[in-house]
Parts: C-alpha cells; structure tokens; sequence
C-alpha cells in the first residue's frame, strides 16, 4: 500500500484524486500542516515521516509511534486534558474535535500542536472505522497569543496601580471606555459613563474645552493639559492629560486635584488675611496710641494737679475725671484682651439656662445711673418667662456694648432695652433715639477700629467683638438705623417657640431617651437612619450645616451625624463652628465620597470618626452606641 492509499481507499480514487491529493498535501505543508490517521477498532495510529518534518518534530528531538508514546513528549500539564478530550471525541456520535496540546523538546522547549479530526470509512452500520487528523504547529500562535496577555497583564497592573482613572473619547466626545483600579469610587457608576456623551456629565463650558483640545490633539498629535470644575454633591476639580490613542480616539488621564486647588485658595485667602493683618496692625499701633494716650493724659495730667496744695476746691471734680478715666483705659485693654481670646479660640462658652427678664433686669439696673441728663430709660419684656441656653455672662456682654455706644451717641429722648420673641429665635435688642448711622456705614461698623465719630471715645472694637460672640452663641446681630432719628440693634437667638417655656425639668423629661442631631440634606437618607436608630434614640433632622449650628446650640443633642456633602453650609464648616462652642459633643461624619480624602478633613474639623455609604445599619448603630457610651 503505498502512502495515498492510507487515507483513500483502492475503490475509492482514481488518478485524478491523487494528484489533486498531492497538491493538498503540498499545500498544508507549506503551512506546516501534517495529516495523520487513526484506526478506531485497533487504536493503530500512522505517522509518516514528512509529519515530523514538516510541524519542526524531529529538529526538538521529538518523535512517538502511537498515542500512548506520544504522551512521553506531552506536557505534564496537558496530558490529562489532551487524554480526556481525545476519549470523549471517541465516544461522540460525530468524532470531530479540535484538541490543543504543548510538547516538550529535547531542550525543553515548547512545541504547540493543534489536533483536528474528522472521520471516515463508515462499515456496514454507517459507523466509522478510521480518524484522519491534520495537526497544525501553531506555536508562534501560541508565543503571540502569551506575549498579548503578558502585555494586558502589565497595563492592567499599571492602571491598578494609578491613582487615578483613564477615560477613552472619540472625537465626537462620547466616552467609549474607563480604565480605573479595583476599588476607585467615581463620581458616577461606570455603567453609566461607558457610552455616554460627555456633553450630559459635563457643563456646556467645560464640554467645549474638552471637545476643542481633543481635536487638536488628534490634529497635531500632542498631548494637551486642561483643568475644569465637576459639580455633583459639591464642586470638585480635575485635570485631564489628553493624548492620542486609535484612529479619532484619545487616552484621557483624569487626576483629581481638588486638594491643590483648595490649597491654592486658601494660600489666596491665607495672603488677603497677611495683607488685612500688617493693615490691621498699623490701624491697631495708630489707633491704640490715640486712645491709650488720651485717657493717660487726663489721670497723669489731673494726678499732678491734686499733688498741689491748691486744688482742694477742685479735688472731687479732679477725682471723678482720673476715675472715669481710668476705667476708660481699663475698658480698652479688657477689649484688646477680650478680642484676642475670642479669634485665638481659648474664650470659653458656658451654657446654662438663662431666664431672660432677670437678666435685662440686672442690665437696666446697672446702666439707669449711666443716662445723660435728658435722655429716658425704658425696659420692655415679654409677658411670659422666657428660658433660653445660652452663655449668660456673654449675653450681657453684648447688652452693655449697645448700650453703652447708645448712651455715646443719644443726647435727648429714649434709650429702650427690650426681649421679644418671633417664632423660634429671641430677639435682645437696645433702641434709641440719637444721631443714627448712615446706610453706606453700616456694613462697616462691625469691622475692627471702625469709628463714625472720631471724636467719641472707645476702641472701635466692640460691635466686632459682639458680632463674634453672636456666632459663637449660634446667632446673628442686625441692626437698623436712621441718620437723626436712632438705631436699633438686635443680637438674635435661637429658641424654643413662643408657646413653650424651656426649664430644666422640661428639659431633663425629654432626655429619657439620647438625643441624635441628623443633618443631612437627602430625605431618603434620613428615612434609613430614622429606620435603624429611631427605637433607641431620638432623632432631630435638619437639611444643611446651617441649620445644625442653630439646631445645636438650641436643643444641644447627645450625639451629631453630619453628612459632609449639604447646600448653605457644608458638614466641614459646620463641625468646626460646633467645636467652637463645644469640645466633648460626639460628631460622627458621613460621606461618599472617602476618594477625595474627606476623610481627612472631617477628622481635622473635629468629627470622632467617620461613616462611608453605603453603610451597614448594624455597624452605625455600633458606632453610636460606642461614642455614646450605651455598648451592651
């Protein structure tokens, strides 16, 4: 039998089909293709020696004469696969498989080779007596196929290991891909992104920056550089490095620098604050040296005239002047003191219960002997005792600051101390009928220094002093004035409404159970911690960080969950403003957004720890019970 006969039976060819065989097996060796066959009934198997040959066997040192030898050249790894796909292909109705396999030369080297089989030669029930395989070395396949997975391992392996992500655009501006590292939060789900026209992310400003330098990239092929704001949950700022990739698409490398730009604010800030300081600072030597030496000149020059034996006759007259002063002096530097404590932040505030009818009782006691001659003195208070908690000694403060720039400044008619209350804020305010302050001056009365009348004594800094004590009591000073006819200033409180009065027995019946502040501006949000906390404690809601200062220092609550991301006021500016008042309160910050290093400011503000959504209910509720001390 000569080699054509083992693959076509005597009866079955002729001589055309042989040479069109030889032509066939031309061909296949031209692509280093071998055929070889299989007898099912024997498991015989035939292996010429062009098959070796031509897939490179005999050049490896690799040659076998059945399956059972072939399988000393096999791969460890890829016997048994080779085996078991080899017996089921046997087993099926239709014996055609394709079967990939490694061998290993005599140099250790690897040979790819890849087995496909087809049957023929049906006996008299149709089934197949032989297999004919033509096997393919495929091993550049197989190098190129693990050099391409060697080089998608590496690129992944660096795009895990930037800290930022990489969006791939087209020219139209849609995003087609992100590439990010496991773990990266952004600000919108990458099912999302992937597809999306960048013109509904991004405002219309920063899509045409965006669209404009990804066409020049791809015009001239440099990389370009943009920096843009993102609003979603707050503003936030990035930078993209914009290069070419494929065809009319760009690689995007986004890298937040939202941390950069707020330091670059506050060093602005920071150098307005220098500038304003050396100001402040020769409006502070000038100022002080005109009110320092004014008051010095009266007590040294009057001390000197009481020292001669002839001023008897005018000794008490000498005296009041030394006195009143000497307590003009001593005013002015409890000032400057007073002033410096508050913005240094070692002014401490102590809460209590403060009823306010006694209090302006105690100030108008005080003050009514201070009344020029011509001017009245009037005390207006609410019907009903009213209870606020508030820092006392602050709060008449305050008073006495109105009132004495009042008495200054009122030379006939009224001066009107007064409390009243409009719906949840108490009003202290003083009224009085003197000279009035021109509208374009009252924005600056309460900046430090600020005189309208040179020559009316004082520092310039109380009302700055007064609006400082306001915010640290969680309230605002307003004030209303016309020049000739008076002013009225107001400090404004929070409080608890007209129709409740606030005692400590009241006060102490509501805390039956802890008390929880929940700012946070989502509803939804709330609702879920309503859900996971409310059988244990009682929660007050407010929407923004504004309205947990007021809500803070109205019903001080046991523990605070601020949400960092809010309208009016952000959690941040929030926290620092309640450590100002107090130190102890426990303040738990929750955010999701822990990628931009929120985490860190929220610690620095103040907050105990921080909570990152989504959260587990179980986990917050251990978290509350551990800084409030309620652990079973």
């Amino acid at each position: 039998m000569n080699e054509n006969d083992r693959f076509f039976p005597p009866e079955k060819h002729d001589h055309s089909i042989e040479n069109k065989y030889r032509n066939v097996i031309s061909v296949l060796a031209a692509h280093r293709i071998a055929l070889w066959e299989y007898d099912i009934p024997t498991g015989a198997c035939c292996f010429d020696d062009d098959y070796f040959r031509v897939l490179g066997l005999r050049d490896a040192g690799i040659e076998f004469a059945d399956i059972d030898d072939f399988y000393r050249f096999a791969h460890p790894d890829d016997v048994d696969s080779y085996r078991n796909a080899f017996e089921c292909m046997l087993a099926s109705d239709t014996k055609v498989s394709k079967i990939r396999v490694r061998c290993v030369g005599r140099e250790g080297q690897a040979v790819w080779l890849e087995d496909c089989f087809f049957s023929c030669e049906p006996d008299e029930q149709g089934r197949p007596r032989k297999l004919i395989a033509y096997t393919s070395n495929i091993t550049s396949r197989c190098e190129k196929e693990a050099r391409i997975r060697s080089l998608e391992e590496r690129n992944r392996k660096i795009v895990e290991a930037l800290p930022e992500f990489i969006f791939i655009l087209d020219d139209r501006f849609v995003i087609t891909d992100v590439l990010m590292s496991r773990g990266t939060i952004l600000l919108h789900p990458v099912n999302e992104l992937i597809g999306a026209d960048g013109r509904t992310i991004y405002s219309p400003e920063v899509s045409d920056l965006f669209v404009r330098n990804i066409r020049e990239c791809l015009q001239d092929g440099q990389i370009k550089e943009i920096e843009y704001p993102l609003d979603k949950d707050g503003r936030h700022y990035f930078q993209a490095r914009i290069a070419p990739f494929e065809g009319n698409r760009v690689l995007a490398l986004i890298h937040d620098v939202g941390d950069r730009v707020r330091h670059t604010e506050e060093l602005i800030v920071a150098k307005k604050k220098a500038v304003e300081a050396d100001r402040l600072k020769s409006v502070f030597l000038a100022t002080m040296s005109h009110e320092i030496r004014t008051p010095l000149n009266a007590i040294v020059g009057f001390s000197e005239l009481l020292a001669a034996d002839d001023c008897d006759a005018h000794r008490e007259e000498y005296l009041d002047i030394i006195r009143k002063n000497s307590n003009l002096l001593l005013q002015l530097i409890n000032d400057i003191l007073d002033l410096s404590r508050i913005e240094s932040g070692r002014a401490e505030t102590h809460f209590q219960q403060v009823e306010i009818t006694g209090l302006l009782e105690e100030v108008e006691k005080v003050h009514r002997l201070k009344m020029k001659e011509g001017v009245g003195f009037r005390i207006e208070c609410p019907r009903l005792p009213v209870w606020i908690s508030s820092d006392r000694n602050r709060l008449t403060q305050v008073l006495f600051n109105f009132l004495s720039n009042a008495i200054k400044n009122t030379d006939r008619g009224w001066i009107t101390l007064g409390a009243k209350l409009r719906n949840d804020w108490l009003e202290l305010f003083v009224t009085d009928t003197g000279r009035g302050i021109p509208q374009e001056k009252v924005p600056l009365i309460f900046d430090r220094f600020e005189k309208l009348n040179d020559f009316v004594q004082g520092t310039g800094l109380g009302l700055s002093i007064c609006r400082s004590i306001a915010e640290r009591l969680g309230g605002r000073i307003e004030v209303r004035s016309q020049v000739g006819e008076g002013s009225t200033f107001t400090l404004c409180l929070p409080c608890c409404s007209a129709t409740a009065v606030c005692t400590d027995a009241e006060g102490s019946a509501d805390r039956r159970r802890k008390v929880i502040l929940v700012a946070e501006d989502v509803e939804t949000n709330f609702k879920l911690l309503e859900a996971a906390l409310s059988k244990e404690y009682v929660l007050r809601w407010v929407p923004n960080g504004q309205e947990a200062v007021l809500s803070f220092v109205r019903e001080r609550p046991d523990l605070i969950l601020m949400d960092i991301r809010m309208p009016v006021m952000n959690g941040i500016e929030a926290t620092e403003k309640i450590r100002a008042i107090s130190p102890d309160v426990p303040i738990v910050a929750v955010t999701a957004h822990v990628f931009y290093s929120e985490k860190e400011q929220a610690l620095a503000a103040g907050c105990n720890t921080v909570v990152s959504k989504p959260y587990s209910p179980d986990d917050l509720r251990k978290t509350v019970r551990r800084l409030l001390g309620t652990d079973a």
